[in-house]
């Protein structure tokens, strides 16, 4: 069986009840494969600590006078006011600044002559849908057109 014959080469002559097939196949792959994943990122997760953690910070000692709940308020406040300053810092850094230059037009002379052709040979390409593009031996570009 020839690799072009499992590829689909023309998904828009696929019907919808195919389209709709083909997409719950493959969902119902990717669960399986994220499925079998599970166990090693579970031992991952044990590894690091985070069950132990977790026994720690809510079985062993849970949080019943709210003095460990003041820390964690006052360090997200922190956060939340550092990233504002610099995500205010950056606006008013970059607010109404071209960020990218365009780029300038290249003509067919140019890009036939970057791609070692004739100008006829990169008007040709530029007007074909597909094109077959080889080096020859001498190292210029020869050209089959395909439809």
């Amino acid at each position: 069986m020839k690799a072009e014959a499992i590829v689909i080469q023309r998904p828009e002559r696929q019907s919808a009840a195919q389209k709709a097939v083909f997409g719950l196949v493959t969902v119902t792959l990717w669960v399986a494969w994220a499925f079998l994943w599970l166990p090693l990122i579970t031992l991952g997760a044990w590894a690091y600590g985070i069950r132990d953690a977790l026994t720690q910070l809510h079985l062993v000692d849970p949080i019943t006078d709210g003095g460990d709940i003041h820390v964690v308020l006052i360090v997200a406040f922190a956060t939340a006011a550092i990233f504002t300053a610099w995500s205010g810092y950056n606006y008013a850094r970059f607010v109404g600044k071209q960020k990218r230059r365009g780029n300038s037009p290249v003509g067919v002379a140019e890009t036939a002559a970057k791609i070692g052709a004739h100008t006829d040979d990169a008007v040709r390409l530029q007007g074909t849908r597909r094109a077959v593009v080889s080096v020859a031996d001498d190292g210029f570009m020869t050209l089959k057109e395909s439809r």
